[in-house]
């Protein structure tokens, strides 16, 4: 990891999961009624899984009412995705919460039917959230390349909820949500550590860049660093570079001082030949690959490269 690090030059790459956390916590943030929800949930959970009345009369009702008995779920204030199943669970144990709190003395009040109902839509719109979360951190081959394709999908899956949502508190959540993806898809955009990793997946090229602008950066800095690999590697079309010019036999005072005196600008013309073809032979590299059919997305592109 580190001999990677030193070979591209890398001085700084985002963490893609702690960017997602921060893009729902800020979110959540946003919106003060939400938090006032996920509050009034939290104090619920934290009732029910202190007190061990309370947590034997929920199991009873679970029972009484055939259901698996299910525990509450505390959040994290880390980790995001635990706030979603904190949510979920909630929503899920509604109706035995409220007949067990109906036989305890407590002052504890469940979410109202709007809130219950804001909770369902909440959980639907953060669903693409926690399914980023989970493929991102059990990805077994590479992951750099699947960060901007992800912030894409992220981006289109918030947009298209917004029209369904029924609660005008959730519909500011997901419109928090998507302005900070957006925001965010933008820095992993500018980073040759994402961006460049995204073409390169034969799986993604292209397709996975939101907007055209950060799509032709990431073209022109690929083609870049292809054409200094080139010239490094010595790689570039040798037929494109002329042989030097013999002179006729002359006096060797005469050689050696034309020789002299053209020797700056015949070097100068010699490179700039070979920077020219490595150049054009990167560009023509570039565009055939992208030119290609991409891979599926289930298919290995590390096999592809190989």
């Amino acid at each position: 990891m580190i001999a990677s690090v030193r070979s591209l030059n890398v001085r700084h790459a985002i963490c893609f999961a702690h960017a997602l956390n921060l893009i729902v916590r800020k979110s959540f943030d946003d919106i003060r009624s939400f938090n006032d929800i996920r509050s009034k949930c939290r104090k619920l959970v934290t009732y029910f899984r202190t007190s061990t009345t309370a947590k034997e009369g929920l199991a009873q009702v679970q029972e009484q009412m055939g259901r698996p008995v299910l525990k509450m779920i505390i959040e994290v204030d880390t980790r995001w995705n635990s706030t979603y199943n904190m949510l979920e669970r909630v929503y899920q144990l509604r109706e035995p919460v409220g007949a067990a709190l109906a036989s305890l003395k407590t002052d504890i009040t469940p979410p109202t039917a709007l809130e219950y109902e804001a909770v369902q839509d909440a959980l639907d719109v953060l669903a693409p959230f926690r399914q980023a979360t989970v493929e991102l951190s059990g990805e077994k081959r590479v992951s750099a390349s699947k960060v901007i394709p992800l912030m894409k999908m992220l981006n289109h899956a918030v947009t298209s909820k917004l029209e369904g949502l029924k609660s005008n508190l959730t519909r500011q959540l997901a419109e928090s949500l998507g302005r900070r993806v957006r925001e965010t898809h933008s820095s992993f955009g500018i980073n040759k550590c994402d961006d460049i990793p995204t073409l390169l997946d034969p799986r993604f090229k292209k397709l996975g860049f939101l907007s055209q602008g950060t799509l032709q950066g990431a073209i022109s800095r690929l083609k870049s660093e292809c054409a200094t690999v080139i010239r490094s590697c010595g790689l570039h079309s040798s037929s494109s570079i002329s042989p030097p010019v013999q002179l006729p036999a002359s006096s060797e005072a005469g050689q050696s001082s034309n020789s002299d005196l053209w020797h700056l600008l015949e070097s100068t013309v010699d490179h700039s030949r070979m920077s020219s073809s490595a150049t054009a032979d990167a560009t023509a590299e570039v565009d055939q690959y992208l030119s290609e059919v991409n891979l599926r997305r289930s298919e290995d592109p590390l096999v592809y490269w190989a």
